[in-house]
Order: C-alpha cells, then structure tokens, then sequence
C-alpha cells in the first residue's frame, strides 16, 4: 500500500460516503472504489460494509483508521517540513474578509493546518468592505477574499468558488411595526428609509437593492452609509431598514430581526483570487481549505 492509498482509505473511512469522499479526492467515484478493492485485497481483510443506503467500518478497519491517520500526518508534517526547506516557503498570506460577515465556523481547520506545517508563514487577517477588498486584491495587497457572490461576477482576472448559498433578508429594529412578520414584501416598506451602502463603496449592491424596488412599485427612500459597517450600525439604532444576508453578524443580535423576502441578489458566501498574482502559499491556503469545507459537509 502507498501513501496516496492511505489517504484514499482514511477519507472514505472517515466519510462514510464514496461519493462524497470522491469529490474531496477529486478523483471518481468508480476510481476510488477500485483502490479501496486493491487494498482490500493486499490486505486480504475487508475494510467496509457497503450498502445502497449506508457505509460502515468493520472492526479492523477501525484500528487500521487510528494507526493510519498517525502514519499519514506524520508523513505529511515531514514532507511540508523538506518542502518549506526546500523552496523557501514563507512570507505572508493575506487574507480579506468582507465586513460585517460571519466565517467564524470555516477557519480554525485551515488555520491550525497553517500554523503546524507552514510556521513560518505571516498569515495576517483583514477586514474591508466591498470596494476596499476588490481593489486590494486587484492591487495584490490582499491574496485571497471572502465576499458575497454577486459583486463578483463579470470581473477580470478574479477566478471564484461558492461556499454556501444565503439568501437576503430584510433586517429591521425589533420595534419596527413588521418586527414580527414572518415573511415581507420590499413594498411594505415604501415608508421606509432603506439604508444602503453608497455607489463608491459597492456599485453592484445598491444598484440591485433599487432595481428591486423599482420592479416591486416604487421608489424607495434612501439613507447612504459609506461602509457595511456604518450601515449595519444605522439599522441596530432602529433608523431605517436595510438589506442583508444570513452570514452577517447581526443575525443573531437580539436587537433587530431579519425578515423572509424574495431574492433580491445573490449573497452566496463566495472565495475569491486573483489568477494573475502569484504567491505558494495562496494554492496551499484554496486547496487544504476546500477540502475542510467537503468533509465538514459529508
């Protein structure tokens, strides 16, 4: 058995799903099924139950899991180690995180991965709002960005992946008259001021929050904020409403309620980078990222 066997073993093991453990692999599902056989049948012992409805370790593939897993880490931390000794990996990685946003549950994996094989690495955390981090990352000051899907799109050089699709909300005060409602229409709020934020901070976000006005009958009266942030802090206060998806940190604040509406944009938790820059540590961070992402999902 080689390493790249082991691997394939210990991510089905810990799966339970040859689907999903394929697309984590990035191989095919018939692929992996045939290594697992191999094995299987080096060791001559099997290794899982399969059924159409379910996958389950036998009693010897539990203690092979335990034993491999140490194998497979303690190769992995050897070869990162020659590896950065070898090309000199280190620098910074710097990494720009819309504000306003919740990603709280998808970096400590990453992290920790960086911080035991990459040491040497500065990985240094920031937060922008939109224009802020387009033009960073565009400039290479910022390497890789977590941002909403739709300030994305038809943008030059910018390569993307979807992590989780969410939705918009109308966000209110929790005194606001439609506090309690359980799902609104954008035109129950044409005596509302909308608080967005202004064209020179995002040219795509108030432009949409408009158009959906304007399909829905009317043109709505609106507060610009120079930032998320200051928009965020607007609505908390109980002036105005505004328009938010459900990774922003105001969720779960006690003091407003986000509210059921039809789609006005697409807000879909996205990462972000420039094909054009080159930095190692940028496909080190995308790769080992994205394969948390998988499992955490499996």
């Amino acid at each position: 058995m080689n390493i790249t066997q082991m691997k394939y073993f210990i991510t089905v093991a810990k799966t339970l799903n040859f689907t999903k453990a394929a697309e984590i692999l990035f191989i095919t599902q018939p692929a992996l099924s045939r290594q697992i056989s191999a094995i299987e049948n080096e060791l001559n012992m099997q290794l899982f139950v399969r059924s159409n409805r379910y996958v389950r370790l036998t009693p010897p593939a539990q203690v092979l899991l335990k034993e491999f897993e140490k194998i497979y880490n303690d190769y992995n931390l050897a070869v990162a180690n020659a590896r950065n000794s070898f090309q000199g990996l280190s620098g910074e990685l710097n990494i720009g995180i819309l504000e306003g946003m919740y990603v709280g549950d998808l970096f400590p994996g990453i992290l920790q991965y960086l911080e035991k094989y990459y040491p040497q690495v500065k990985i240094n955390l920031h937060t922008y709002s939109f224009n802020d981090l387009i033009k960073k990352l565009y400039e290479n000051e910022l390497d890789i960005i977590f941002t909403l899907l739709f300030d994305l799109k038809n943008r030059e050089m910018l390569r993307y992946k979807v992590l989780e699709k969410t939705q918009d909300h109308v966000v209110v005060h929790k005194d606001h008259r439609l506090a309690g409602a359980r799902r609104v229409k954008l035109s129950d709020f044409i005596d509302d001021t909308i608080i967005m934020v202004s064209t020179e901070d995002s040219e795509e976000s108030p432009r949409l929050i408009l158009d959906a006005c304007k399909t829905a009958g009317f043109t709505p009266k609106v507060k610009f904020a120079s930032s998320l942030s200051e928009e965020m802090l607007w609505v908390e206060a109980g002036v105005g409403v505004c328009i938010l998806d459900t990774r922003n940190l105001l969720y779960n604040n006690p003091s407003v309620r986000f509210l059921n509406v039809d789609m006005i944009s697409d807000p879909s938790l996205t990462m972000a980078w420039n094909e054009e820059h080159y930095n190692p540590m940028k496909q080190v961070f995308i790769d080992n990222f994205m394969s948390d992402i998988l499992e955490d999902d499996a």
